[in-house]
């Protein structure tokens, strides 16, 4: 059972919790049901890099359509999505990728599609941040012949409640 019906509430604000800045699971109690709220993160990692710190995906070209992450659980949560596409590391030309982001509450995906621009003499992607609720899959996609390279940082914060009796 996820965060329904009168928990709900209660979860929407645990989600929201200044506590869970720092990452750590903290255990929250329904009337009849405590609450667990952690978050999860998809992200790279670098010597002496700290915040944001994207994974870096290669993307065919061709418009092969891969899933970047799924959510087959039922549970309530907030997503926060970064994203931009960037250039192939062999050159430094124009490149586009499709994203959809999936959500439980909506027959249709959001559809975004990124592109680098030129900043001086370079191609550099620009960040893209979206937030959404019920997150439930992320796709990409590249249109173009030749390779490009997805950069994602994701945020998924979600609530689990579980009756105090040993119910699911």
């Amino acid at each position: 059972m996820g965060c329904k019906k009168n928990h709900m509430k209660h979860c929407t604000m645990a989600i929201t919790s200044p506590s869970q800045q720092q990452g750590r699971m903290k255990k929250h109690h329904c009337k009849n049901e405590s609450c667990n709220v952690e978050t999860h993160k998809v992200r790279g990692n670098g010597q002496e890099l700290t915040g944001n710190i994207p994974l870096l995906i290669n993307v065919p070209g061709d418009g092969e359509e891969l899933t970047v992450l799924e959510d087959f659980t039922d549970n309530h949560n907030k997503t926060f999505l970064q994203l931009s596409a960037e250039t192939s590391p062999m050159d430094n030309t124009f490149r586009v990728l499709d994203v959809k982001i999936f959500t439980r509450d909506s027959e249709e995906p959001i559809e975004i599609r990124l592109s680098t621009n030129p900043i001086g003499p370079e191609y550099t992607g620009i960040p893209r941040g979206i937030q959404v609720e019920n997150f439930a899959r992320l796709t990409v996609s590249n249109p173009l012949e030749t390779a490009s390279t997805l950069r994602v940082y994701i945020e998924k914060t979600f609530c689990i409640c579980c009756r105090k009796n040993g119910g699911h």
